[in-house]
C-alpha cells in the first residue's frame, strides 16, 4: 500500500504551524493537502532566507570606506546606549597612524528621491593639534574615533552589544571552520558606485581561538588585501541581527628572497589568512573613548 503523501511531510507541517495532522489519509485527501504543504515549505524557506540576508544587511549598511591618500582601511560605525548620542568609528589603529594631516574622509552614502544611493564622502577630523583625536586599545591594533556631531546624512550604526564578548561567542556555538563573513576595501576596491563594501565569506581556521583573553587574535581563511584593515568580521547572531566577532588586522605570508649573479629579489607569497582581533578589545576601547569625552574628564 502506498503510504500517504500527508505522512511524510508530517513533522515539517507540525514544527511551522503547531497543529497535528491525522496519521492517516486517503490519496484524494493527500491531493487536496499538497498544495498546502508546499505552501508551508515555501514559506519556510523564504523565511529563513529573509533571516539570513537581514543580518548581513545591518551589517553592510553601517560599514564604510575610511579614505586617506597615505591610509585607506574599512571601518564601522557603532553606538552606545543613550544619553551617548555620539557616533563611534571603529578601524584598525594603523589605519589611522598612517594617515598624515589632521583630516581623513569617510565615504558615506545618501538616499536620492528616487529611493537609489549615492556616495557622499564626508571630511572627519582625526587629529588637533598635531595630537590624535582618536583612542587606541592600550595592547592591540584598533583604535576608535568618537563623532560627536552628526554625520551630514543619517547613517546606520550598530549596537554595542553587536559586539561579541566571551559570553555570546559561547552562545554562538563558534569552532574551527565555522563560517564567518567579512565586509571590507580591499586594495581600496568599491563594491559599486555608491562606495559599498565588498562582501566575502571565509572560516574560522584557528584552534583554540577562546577564550578571547588568551587568544587575542585567531586565522581566518580568507584572501587579505590592503584596505581590508579594520573591516568587521560577523556571523548570524542568534537573535537574527549581525553578531561581529572581531576585526581585521592583517595577513600572513611568506617571503622569498631570490639571489643570483646579476639580480636580487623578495616574492611575497600570500597563505590566504587573515588576521582577526577579538571583538571584545574593540568594545572595551569604545568604553574607553566614551570614558575620556565624559563630563569632568580632563
Amino acid at each position: 500500500m502506498r503510504t500517504p503523501l500527508v505522512t511524510w511531510y508530517r513533522p515539517i507541517y507540525t514544527v511551522c504551524s503547531g497543529k497535528a495532522l491525522p496519521t492517516r489519509a486517503s490519496p484524494s485527501r493527500d491531493l487536496q493537502m499538497r498544495p498546502m504543504l508546499l505552501a508551508v515549505i515555501l514559506n519556510a524557506t523564504l523565511c529563513a532566507l529573509s533571516c539570513a540576508s537581514d543580518f548581513a544587511t545591518e551589517m553592510v549598511n553601517a560599514t564604510f570606506k575610511f579614505f586617506h591618500p597615505d591610509s585607506t582601511g574599512t571601518c564601522f560605525l557603532v553606538r552606545r546606549e543613550p544619553p551617548d548620542q555620539a557616533l563611534y568609528v571603529v578601524t584598525a589603529a594603523h589605519v589611522l597612524e598612517r594617515m598624515k594631516g589632521d583630516t581623513a574622509i569617510v565615504v558615506l552614502r545618501e538616499r536620492r528621491s528616487d529611493g537609489s544611493l549615492q556616495r557622499r564622502d564626508h571630511t572627519v577630523a582625526i587629529r588637533r593639534d598635531k595630537k590624535p583625536l582618536w583612542v587606541r586599545h592600550t595592547a592591540e591594533d584598533t583604535a576608535v574615533l568618537r563623532l560627536a556631531e552628526p554625520p551630514p546624512v543619517p547613517v546606520d550604526a550598530l549596537p554595542l552589544t553587536a559586539l561579541a564578548d566571551e559570553t555570546r561567542l559561547t552562545d554562538a556555538g563558534l569552532h574551527i571552520c565555522s563560517p564567518l563573513f567579512v565586509l571590507t576595501y580591499p586594495q581600496r576596491f568599491e563594491a559599486n558606485k555608491a562606495g559599498f563594501a565588498v562582501a566575502r565569506q571565509g572560516i574560522f581556521a584557528s584552534h583554540p581561538f577562546r577564550p578571547a583573553q588568551d587568544y587575542h587574535t585567531y586565522l581566518a581563511d580568507f584572501a587579505t588585501f590592503p584596505g581590508d584593515s579594520g573591516g568587521p568580521v560577523f556571523v548570524a547572531g542568534t537573535d537574527g541581527h549581525p553578531l561581529v566577532v572581531g576585526v581585521v588586522l592583517g595577513q600572513f605570508r611568506h617571503d622569498e628572497r631570490i639571489t643570483t649573479e646579476y639580480e636580487e629579489r623578495t616574492i611575497h607569497h600570500p597563505f590566504g589568512l587573515g588576521i582577526v582581533l577579538h571583538a571584545q578589545f574593540v568594545r572595551d576601547t569604545i568604553e574607553q573613548a566614551a570614558q575620556q569625552n565624559s563630563p569632568g574628564t580632563k
